[in-house]
């Protein structure tokens, strides 16, 4: 049963199927009558232009208006195939993006069929506990100390500290201007971080709540640090977090699907790559597994 829920399972028999389609299509009695290509504008065509026609103008489309957007249609197909007989579409950029984002596509949704039980969002949120985790936050008040503009910052603030640890009042008269507040709330390293230098997140991240501590050293100088409030960091229960790791579990699923197919891709085709490429860049993929191949930036990963 679980092979039947396999994605690469899925897409081998939509391709089939598809196959099968076009070559009942193109084996159509009309076409092999006259021996004439066939263009078939169909409900579909009708419904796409009318559609695209209304989101753009706001209205639906007159029937002069309809048949024009027909014709238009009608044209640019032909002109395609005539371009497409004189091998205008080889080495086009655009074209072979254009036809590998819609494989990509096409990947994509094939990956979206299949839905996992909720045994296997537990096991996937089992397994990834720690990427699920929330970070720890602090709030926390700071005095700084300019080594620019004092002869022994060091010392100063390790006098203040002595004095705060009899009256938080002295702080705000204490230190040097800092154009960063100096009272920092709910935030977590990351925030710090960005703010300090990861050193003094780290050092700060460390301290008990309630005392005056320091002098810590940052990317401006010298700070005296009280942490008033602090909420440590927790893996949320499964329930807490289930749309999440279902999110999680789609992308890696596509992830998978992505990196089995281009590891088939690979080894169907005699990749010929020139002595010069190869001494520049190294050995391109040949026969390759699962994980070789890095995910392409058209839309699958992510």
């Amino acid at each position: 049963m679980k092979l039947l829920r396999e994605p690469l399972l899925h897409f081998a028999v939509a391709g089939a199927g598809l196959f099968a389609v076009y070559a009942w299509i193109g084996g159509s009695g009309a076409e092999q009558a006259t021996g004439m290509d066939e263009v078939q504008i169909g409900e579909g065509e009708l419904r796409w232009v009318g559609e695209t026609w209304a989101r753009q103008w706001q209205r639906e489309p007159s029937r002069e208006e309809l048949r024009g957007l027909l014709l238009d249609l009608l044209k640019e197909e032909l002109l395609a195939r005539e371009a497409r007989e004189l091998g205008l579409d080889r080495d086009d950029t655009v074209v072979r993006r254009r036809l590998a984002q819609k494989m990509t596509f096409l990947i994509e949704d094939t990956a979206r069929v299949a839905e996992p039980q909720e045994s296997e969002l537990r096991a996937f949120y089992d397994a990834h506990q720690a990427s699920f985790s929330r970070a720890g936050r602090i709030s926390f008040e700071h005095v700084f100390f300019d080594r620019g503009k004092r002869r022994d910052a060091a010392a100063d603030a390790r006098r203040v500290l002595v004095n705060l640890a009899e009256s938080d009042a002295l702080a705000a008269d204490e230190g040097d201007r800092l154009l960063i507040e100096s009272d920092i709330r709910d935030a977590d390293r990351d925030a710090v971080a960005a703010q300090f230098g990861q050193a003094f997140a780290d050092a700060v991240f460390t301290l008990s709540s309630g005392e005056w501590s320091g002098p810590i050293e940052s990317a401006y100088g010298l700070h005296l640090v009280r942490v008033y409030e602090a909420t440590p960091g927790e893996v949320p229960p499964f329930e807490d977090v289930k749309a999440e790791v279902l999110d999680r579990w789609r992308n890696e699923q596509r992830r998978l699907v992505q990196e089995r197919y281009f590891a088939e891709l690979f080894g169907k085709y005699d990749i010929v790559a020139d002595e010069r490429i190869e001494a520049l860049v190294g050995p391109l993929p040949g026969n390759v597994e699962p994980g070789d191949v890095r995910p392409t930036d058209m839309g699958l990963a992510r």
